[in-house]
């Protein structure tokens, strides 16, 4: 229950930086395994994908893949610091992952802290949502 209450926070700061460019639903959001697919937690514009993320840095590590096989040439992957021991480290792994398949113009690993969804610093993180997607692109 938890997991979905924080994943329902990212979608609302992705939301609000992106307004109706982001997309959390239908066919932009699939990853094609050939013989499955998978989802990403949405995709703005035509041009990025989108991970959040409040797990274990393993399950982190996970999410990366569908990141680097979704079809949008930009990435972008936020990480919510609940369930993750160290996420600095998990930020600096998920990065060189990165890195070795996407281009670094093309994706961001943004670290979103006090993501406790009683009282975060939502415009805050909005804020930096936005930065992001300009910087990977993204022109409302």
């Amino acid at each position: 229950m938890a997991g979905q209450k924080h994943d329902a926070y990212g979608k609302r700061l992705v939301s609000a930086a992106a307004g109706n460019d982001y997309c959390a639903d239908g066919s932009s959001v699939e990853v094609d395994y050939r013989n499955g697919k998978a989802r990403v937690d949405g995709t703005v514009g035509n041009v990025v994908a989108v991970e959040i993320e409040s797990r274990v840095a393993k399950q982190v590590r996970g999410a990366v893949l569908d990141l680097i096989c979704h079809p949008y040439p930009k990435k972008l992957l936020i990480l919510l610091a609940v369930h993750m021991k160290n996420p600095n480290q998990t930020a600096d792994q998920c990065r060189f992952i990165l890195e070795r398949f996407v281009g670094r113009d093309d994706f961001r690993v943004l670290v979103l802290r006090d993501t406790t969804c009683e009282s975060p610093p939502f415009d805050s993180h909005v804020d930096l949502i936005r930065r992001a997607l300009a910087d990977l692109g993204w022109r409302p």
